[in-house]
């Protein structure tokens, strides 16, 4: 029998994985090409814009020279939208949008319309005003998933709490968001110490040590990943339609004794 063919040539690498690894961790050449005077974003930019939590769109119906303008999603983990935010995205689809603001099946806001000179001043505005849109878009970790529902009880409280962690836990560290949009002004966050701590632990060899982003390295992710959390009977995050899910186990007192955990697998 012929003897299978083997090739020492490295796989070819595509453009996107090329774009992400030279941008130093997200930054250029986005942070350049929004200063230019064309209405539109260059190649590389457009696909780093995602991981701002960005999309520049055109009209498809449209003869002749392209009508650019940009899509804007926050990222609200668990469905949370404080009052001070939510006026101000209704604000801002009014001076800025279309005039209207859209909610998803992921529980965020998106904001249509947006022209790329005022980009900076409408996400700037987001993040001042208790929002973001970091990591809403791009191969990373997206909005994480939990009941909206307002029950107070341990068990929806638990699984809003586990999913905030897990959303803190998988957010990119490395400051790109900040440098761009609000030229590296330093924001307040509280993490809890066990987030922290897991961010941080290597045990396994899945860190990148001494990397600005200890948990995504240069490349971050090959496509987007999607987790959800939830109680026993409630499946409004439609469990299964995530990479991950997490369903929270109580005992008979509403304590949480741990999680059972589906994964879904791409063959």
């Amino acid at each position: 029998p012929l003897k299978p063919e083997t090739s020492t040539a490295e796989p070819k690498r595509s453009k996107v994985e090329i774009f992400k690894e030279q941008s130093n961790f997200i930054r250029y050449p986005l942070n350049e090409e929004i200063y230019t005077d064309t209405p539109n974003i260059n190649e590389a930019s457009t696909q780093l814009i995602k991981f701002h939590g960005s999309y520049q769109q055109y009209n498809r119906d449209e003869r002749g020279t392209r009508s650019y303008s940009f899509m804007l999603r926050t990222k609200n983990p668990g469905g949370k939208v404080p009052n001070q935010l939510y006026l101000t995205m209704d604000d801002l689809a009014d001076q800025f949008g279309i005039g209207t603001l859209r909610l998803t099946t992921r529980q965020t806001f998106q904001l249509h319309g947006v022209l790329k000179k005022d980009l900076k001043t409408v996400m700037s505005t987001i993040i001042r005003n208790m929002g973001s849109t970091l990591g809403a878009c791009g191969d990373l970790n997206r909005n994480v998933l939990a009941p909206a529902a307002p029950f107070m009880t341990k068990e929806y409280k638990f699984a809003q709490e586990t999913a905030e962690n897990i959303a803190a836990l998988l957010t990119p560290q490395s400051g790109f968001y900040y440098d761009v949009w609000v030229d590296g002004e330093k924001f307040m966050t509280s993490e809890p110490p066990e987030v922290v701590k897991a961010r941080n632990d290597n045990s396994h060899g899945t860190n990148f040590p001494d990397s600005p982003e200890p948990i995504y390295g240069t490349q971050f992710l090959p496509r987007k990943f999607k987790i959800a959390v939830t109680v026993p009977t409630d499946n409004s995050v439609d469990i299964l339609t995530n990479d991950i899910g997490v369903v929270v186990v109580f005992d008979e007192d509403g304590e949480p004794q741990g999680f059972n955990i589906y994964v879904r697998l791409l063959l």
